[in-house]
């Protein structure tokens, strides 16, 4: 490696939060790592040291080797030692202050087989295939419904224009998760609130009047707490024809989910199946706008058209943009050796940018195939919910294709990110006809 390489590595920055929240994803860097050091020992001020692991092959295989790398380690996502000490710190408070154990992992995302597979499996085929196709109708009817109220939003908004997030993006993933999980409509605004508090933001966007944002926060999650209590109970006194029921009388080994389990349990299923699918379909219609060469075609395809386009939004924009890993033996890498107790961080946005597995892969293409991206994840930890994510993108962007809303639309304004370092979200982004 020569020394301008050496410099190049020596000066990347890929866990600055404020660098993303200032210029977006660190493409260059990633890049440079792609290309000169694929396995590369991170060591910076702030953070805990890890293995960047940023190429396509790497990333799939890595992910895809639960024996030698595992989630049940020390480090489950990547963040700032400050996030860390802070978030070890409340977990044990929450555990002291509920009378749970100490040791039980937040939710099944922590956990390795034979106990993740069990935990999986309690829910797996609620998001099968066949069964979000049977969804279809009902999502597509959705689908019309939101867009046809953001059509009317704007219409109504003038040249200031609506949030993109709020009036449309947050509505289709949020109305089927919670259908789903059995909360009655009079809550969804409330999970979007506390779901939202979840990010490691300085955001105040949900505070009352003299509210700070410690306060804010402490409030926000004693109310989901409180929240899933009650559903717990509910279910428990009159189950449903839900994912919450399903859950709360659920067993493993003839014993059923403690409370601590259940609210780890259903706070992922929750989460992952509203937040997701919100920043795709934000940032793939601003891709969408970024990129009008696109639009025309997107528009005026048919359905194979619209299921090409979900996927290359899905391998643009990344939302997830990193997991951990912890080594448990030594591995021999690209010429180094990763020892057993190390962290490797896998970065997804990275490895759908690899041109060894994407043709020029910095092009924006609505009919790109194949596309076999990561933006799902691989291995045994693919995403639960992936199925269900790709059906209601294409019921948005079906029913966005139909009205030709994209090619009706400007951005106002800059967009508000929030990021944290596993999940690149926009809060908010106005848009107007025009």
């Amino acid at each position: 490696m020569g020394a301008t390489a050496t410099a190049q590595l020596d000066g990347i920055d890929i866990h600055s939060i404020d660098r993303y929240l200032r210029e977006g994803y660190p493409w260059e860097a990633w890049d440079v790592l792609w290309r000169e050091a694929p396995v590369y020992w991170y060591d910076r001020p702030g953070i805990e040291p890890f293995w960047a692991i940023t190429r396509y092959a790497d990333v799939r295989a890595l992910g895809s080797d639960p024996s030698r790398f595992i989630n049940g380690g020390p480090r489950l996502r990547l963040a700032s030692i400050d996030h860390d000490t802070l978030l070890h710190a409340s977990r044990r408070k929450k555990a002291d202050r509920n009378d749970w154990d100490p040791t039980e992992v937040d939710d099944m995302v922590y956990l390795d087989a034979p106990r993740h597979t069990a935990f999986r499996m309690l829910v797996a085929r609620q998001f099968t295939p066949a069964r979000c196709r049977r969804m279809g109708e009902e999502l597509a009817s959705l689908a019309q419904r939101f867009v046809g109220e953001f059509e009317r939003d704007l219409a109504d908004a003038g040249p200031d224009g609506i949030d993109l997030v709020e009036h449309l993006a947050v509505k289709l993933p949020l109305a089927t998760i919670c259908s789903m999980m059995g909360v009655s409509v009079d809550r969804w605004s409330d999970i979007h609130r506390w779901t939202d508090s979840m990010f490691n933001t300085d955001s105040t966007a949900w505070a009352l009047p003299g509210e700070n944002r410690h306060d804010m926060r402490k409030r926000l999650r004693i109310e989901y707490f409180t929240f899933l209590e009650d559903l717990i109970d509910d279910k428990r006194a009159e189950p449903g024809d839900d994912l919450s029921s399903l859950l709360v009388h659920a067993e493993i080994d003839g014993q059923k989910l403690t409370q601590q389990q259940l609210h780890g349990y259903l706070t992922l299923l929750i989460s992952a199946g509203n937040e997701t699918t919100r920043n795709a379909t934000t940032r793939g219609i601003l891709a969408l706008l970024e990129h009008p060469d696109q639009i025309g075609a997107f528009e005026n395809g048919d359905q194979h058209t619209v299921e090409t386009t979900v996927e290359e939004v899905v391998r643009w924009t990344s939302p997830v943009i990193q997991f951990a890993r912890t080594a448990t033996e030594d591995v021999e890498l690209h010429g180094q050796t990763i020892r057993a107790g190390e962290t490797i961080g896998l970065w997804y946005p990275s490895a759908n940018r690899d041109e060894t597995a994407f043709p020029d892969p910095y092009r924006f293409d609505v009919t790109r195939e194949p596309n076999d991206h990561v933006g799902f994840g691989h291995g045994p930890h693919f995403c639960l919910g992936a199925n269900l994510a790709r059906w209601e993108l294409r019921a948005v962007f079906a029913e966005l294709a139909r009205t030709k809303t994209v090619s009706k639309l400007h951005t106002v304004g800059e967009a508000e990110w929030m990021t944290d370092l596993h999940v690149g979200a926009i809060s908010h982004q106005k848009v107007a006809r025009g």
